[in-house]
């Protein structure tokens, strides 16, 4: 034991700012000390105390400190890196604009003088930001390394979501809280906004199939080849409905609250609404698919009237405020449906009809002078004989020079429906029926509001089968116009029509070239090529008997009709002049009373059904007294409609009244008993249409097709170079594909001025 004495001096060891006073204060019983040597070690300890104490609190100033600035810089650099991806993005989004592009050149060619050449431009916009990012993250990844040293608090209560697992079994593994949420509120942002779009897209979607559209007239898009548009639209727009309801219901099934799908809040969305609006969509997206459409078309056709399910069900969901972005698409197809509707009211008399030994028959339909039509018109024909409901498209088959008073088309039977019609007409006709008593409800003319093809030096028009229709009122319209005198028409037209048995060329019959213009072979250059791909030798266009090649030119010029059938008094019942593609003063006046409808029903709804149901629900002390979101919607679907039928009805029965007020029934009734006696003799053979025909044994050609690779390089050959040939196709998918691709190995991309170009056109129509 160490004894100290009273007096003796305190070591330097010893000394307060020493540490074995520390050491001596804690082994105080091993040592031995006065009562004086106690007190002044006592004294020693509290000044030593006290020291540490200031020396702690000065370190822990500065570890706060140095804490803020990592944690500023930690943030700034979480903000840089948050503005550089959006740059990134905007970046990847900005470059495919084309109207940026001249900006994009400037930029890459600014850093051809830069060692990377013009490949510096795309590294600097493409690759700097990602490689900028990677470092601003190592820099962020060592802040938060050091940051974490300051951080010296425990963690207490709860687990955090992140650290909390919710989902333990599953192909997901284990899910944390913090991911659920998060993967929660993620689906269903992205959810709201792919519904958002798909909305958008259900505005433009309807004015594709708007027949009469004056949008779709103005770019002279006709309706068959708006349709695609329409198609297009449909797949993209049910492809966002389809994520959007995926999207919601993952995240509820995520959130164990699945049964929100069912809800119908009246002041919230409507999510039962959208679900019944999405399974009709649904329905109608499956059978519009491609193969479906075409092998079960009636399937097709008739789901395709769910989009009234559709389009209702998705206003509920939607409610006004949204449904007022679909407005403009949906106004515009009810009005054109609307139009269409009038039209096909009224009973059209068929003038004639004519039986051709290959099946097909030819049908003259009674209009009024005011419907106006093209030579590569359309039109929707309805028998209600055949069938009340079924509306089926046929290219017109004459010419608008032919008569004022009537159009021809022709029909193939195909279908059930054409087969029916076609026992109807055999029926009529072998009888001699007269009146035929035969009706038909009639929706157009549609198609290009020009004549796009007089635009062209040179024709090649290529048809399959019954596809030659548009081109017998196209040569017929030729015809007619040189006949006229009329100035700038195509010089030459080669016509490649293919068919699968010798009866059908007989239809080429009904172009009496000599007759409408006896002297169009000094006029312009007719040349036809037709390709009998089923047989190999010539047939007699009599079925089944063969001729010797003594007679072949005989046959050529002997098309036969079985029989025939006129009715003068159809002329009493022609086409109506209401039509969605008629006279533009009275459309535009439809179309501005229907608005003006629709604004006045609107007011009136809010006037004396919204306003005193909201006030009176004040005066009851009702908070959530206001109406339902979705029946606000209905209202709205209301005024568009009311104001369509009534304000747009009114401005069409008075449209029709004064059609029919200048209709003069019994002029129309006199031309047409003499245009159609000049077209038929005794009704079995045409006249005088055997004196020049366009088909004999020279150009007609058996047992294979066509090769229009040799045949339009034999035309190039012929034309001037830089010369623009027009091409139309009429005929099935195959033909139109071949056709096309003939032409654009036969066209460059870079315009070249020694080349002949082939301007592709499809008059087809298929859904």
């Amino acid at each position: 034991m160490v004894l100290i004495k009273r007096d003796a001096a305190l070591p330097h060891h010893l000394h307060p700012d020493g540490s074995t006073a520390r050491a001596l204060r804690l082994n105080r019983d091993s040592v031995q000390l006065t009562p004086a040597w106690d007190r002044k070690l006592s004294k020693v300890a509290m000044l030593e105390q006290s020291n540490f104490g200031v020396e702690g609190e000065n370190s822990k100033n500065k570890g706060l400190k140095l804490g803020w600035t990592l944690a500023a810089a930690k943030w700034g650099l979480s903000v840089a890196m948050c503005l550089l991806f959006g740059c990134y993005m905007a970046v990847l989004a900005a470059f495919p604009v084309g109207s940026l592009q001249s900006l994009k050149e400037k930029f890459v060619l600014s850093m051809v003088d830069t060692p990377f050449g013009k490949g510096g431009g795309m590294l600097l916009l493409f690759a700097a930001p990602l490689l900028l990012l990677s470092l601003l993250a190592i820099i962020n990844l060592e802040i938060s390394s050091r940051t974490s040293v300051f951080n010296k608090e425990k963690v207490k209560g709860r687990a955090s979501m992140q650290n909390l697992p919710v989902i333990t079994r599953g192909r997901m593994g284990i899910v944390s809280a913090a991911e659920l949420l998060w993967w929660g509120k993620k689906l269903k942002r992205i959810g709201l906004h792919l519904g958002f779009i798909g909305i958008i897209c259900l505005n433009l979607l309807f004015l594709p199939v708007s027949r009469g559209s004056v949008l779709l007239r103005t770019i002279d898009i006709p309706y068959e080849h708006a349709v695609k548009y329409h198609q297009w639209l449909g797949h993209f727009m049910m492809t966002l409905f389809t994520l959007h309801g995926l999207s919601y219901s993952i995240a509820w099934y995520s959130e164990d609250r699945l049964s929100k799908l069912f809800d119908w809040a009246p002041h919230k969305v409507a999510n039962f609404a959208g679900v019944i609006a999405l399974l009709a969509g649904v329905t109608m997206w499956i059978t519009s698919i491609g193969w479906v459409r075409k092998k079960y078309f009636e399937t097709f056709y008739w789901t395709h009237h769910l989009y009234i399910v559709f389009a209702l069900f998705m206003t509920f969901h939607i409610g006004e405020v949204l449904f007022n972005v679909t407005f403009c698409g949906l106004f515009l197809f009810v009005l054109d449906r609307f139009l269409r509707f009038c039209q096909s009211r009224n009973s059209v008399g068929v003038l004639s009809t004519k039986l051709l030994p290959c099946g097909t028959f030819e049908l003259t339909l009674a209009k009024s002078r005011g419907v106006k039509y093209h030579a590569l018109s359309y039109i929707y024909l309805n028998i209600p004989e055949v069938s009340k409901l079924q509306w089926h498209p046929f290219s017109v088959a004459s010419s608008p020079y032919d008569g004022d008073s009537w159009l021809k088309i022709l029909i193939k039977p195909y279908g059930g429906w054409t087969l029916q019609l076609q026992d109807l007409v055999s029926a009529v006709v072998k009888l001699g029926r007269c009146p035929s008593n035969i009706n038909a409800a009639i929706e157009g003319p549609y198609g290009h509001e020009s004549n796009f093809f007089l635009q062209y030096e040179m024709l090649v028009l290529v048809a399959g089968g019954i596809g030659i229709s548009p081109f017998v009122a196209l040569l017929r319209d030729l015809l007619q116009r040189y006949q006229r005198g009329q100035p700038n028409l195509p010089s030459t037209v080669y016509l490649i029509w293919a068919v699968q048995k010798s009866e059908e060329l007989q239809l080429l019959g009904l172009i009496p070239a000599s007759t409408i213009c006896p002297d169009y072979k000094l006029k312009f250059n007719l040349e036809v090529h037709a390709f009998v791909t089923r047989e190999t030798s010539p047939f007699s266009l009599e079925r089944g008997s063969e001729t010797s090649d003594l007679h072949q030119h005989d046959r050529f010029k002997m098309p036969r009709i079985l029989a025939s059938l006129i009715d003068a008094e159809a002329s009493k019942h022609p086409m109506s002049i209401v039509a969605g593609a008629g006279n533009n003063m009275w459309i535009t006046a439809c179309f501005l009373a229907s608005l003006l409808g629709y604004i006045i029903v609107y007011l009136l709804i809010n006037l004396f059904i919204v306003q005193p149901f909201e006030q009176g629900s004040v005066k009851d002390g009702n908070s959530s007294g206001s109406i339902p979101r979705w029946i606000t919607g209905l209202f709205s679907v209301i005024s568009m409609i009311l104001g369509v039928v009534i304000c747009g009805g009114s401005v069409v029965s008075l449209w029709n009244f004064l059609g029919r007020l200048h209709q003069n029934t019994s002029g129309a009734v006199e031309e047409n008993v003499h245009l159609l006696s000049t077209s038929d003799n005794d009704g079995t053979a045409f006249t005088d249409e055997c004196a020049d025909r366009l088909l004999d044994p020279s150009n007609t050609y058996f047992g294979h097709r066509p090769n229009l690779r040799d045949l339009f390089d034999g035309y190039r050959k012929l034309q001037r170079p830089g010369a623009n040939v027009g091409v139309l196709v009429s005929g099935p998918e195959s033909l139109q594909i071949s056709v096309a691709e003939t032409c654009r190995a036969f066209n460059t991309v870079n315009y070249d001025s020694r080349r002949v170009a082939f301007s592709y056109h499809s008059v087809s129509f298929e859904l």
